[in-house]
């Protein structure tokens, strides 16, 4: 299994800086962020020419692109016009992202909105069709779709050939109740497009832990088991990190943070 790294740990930094320390820490992947105020690193907005010279800087690196993190692009546009997520659908396409990482909005445990999500999901996989990008949505803390059950539910009610699951242990962890990550990924495993791994604090309330307790290995989750698991799915291929907060932290102490955690991960995944 190969590891990536989300850009999201550079969130402070431009995408040059970005790509450098996370090829200097030895990773072969990226999600290639693109979340307003906290990873901007492309936009929907890119000219032809922006997101040619994006795929060629990604390539020199030599990196692939798992997938681009689309958190935060809503699914409508305000005042007409095409919505933020499909434009950067149009972007993953030109640029040779196989996906786009989401979650799924909504609320929790509320009937209506986890409808609503569903056909709004299902309008975005027909234009994903069209592009040839599926949609990995992550169950997520707070969300419509936020744990095992709801995941399943929803890989009922959409299109399994352009919608699978972000799979991220951290959020099921802190679900009510809590789950056992590790057998959790067996009940996923036939949904899942694309997987992230970071570590989370011992209890398992709703926020997440700090940026060190987010380090693989530091924080009360069995990293290992998890692992294990993921390399078991069929077609699962790249696992990628993702930890938020480190937006504010120096550069040094972003690459101390990235390569703590792939020294760590290296004993899971090889």
């Amino acid at each position: 299994m190969k590891l990536g790294c989300s850009t999201i740990l550079y969130g402070g930094y431009d995408l040059d800086t970005a790509l450098k320390g996370i090829q200097k820490a030895g990773y072969e992947a990226i999600e290639l962020c693109a979340i307003p105020g906290m990873a901007p690193h492309i936009s929907c907005d890119m000219s032809p020419n922006a997101v040619r010279e994006v795929k060629a800087k990604v390539a020199d690196y030599g990196l692939i692109i798992e997938s681009i993190g689309a958190s935060g692009n809503p699914f409508k546009a305000e005042g007409g016009g095409e919505a933020p997520f499909v434009k950067l659908m149009k972007v993953a396409a030109e640029i040779g992202a196989p996906a786009l990482a989401t979650g799924s909005g909504g609320k929790s445990d509320d009937e209506a909105s986890f409808k609503e999500v569903v056909e709004r999901i299902n309008e975005m996989a027909r234009i994903a069709a069209d592009l040839g990008v599926k949609i990995s949505i992550k169950p997520h803390v707070r969300s419509a779709v936020y744990s095992t059950p709801t995941a399943i539910r929803f890989m009922g009610e959409v299109d399994r050939d352009w919608v699978g699951i972000n799979y991220d242990a951290s959020h099921l962890w802190r679900t009510e109740p809590p789950e056992v990550p590790e057998e959790s990924v067996r009940e996923l495993a036939p949904y899942l497009f694309t997987a992230r791994i970071r570590d989370t604090h011992e209890g398992h309330e709703i926020p997440i832990g700090s940026v060190e307790s987010q380090i693989p290995g530091r924080g009360g989750m069995d990293v290992p088991a998890i692992c294990a698991a993921l390399k078991q799915v069929p077609g699962l291929e790249i696992l990628t990190l993702e930890i938020v907060g480190a937006k504010e932290f120096a550069l040094d102490e972003v690459q101390r943070v990235v390569e703590a955690c792939k020294a760590y991960l290296d004993t899971c995944v090889t």
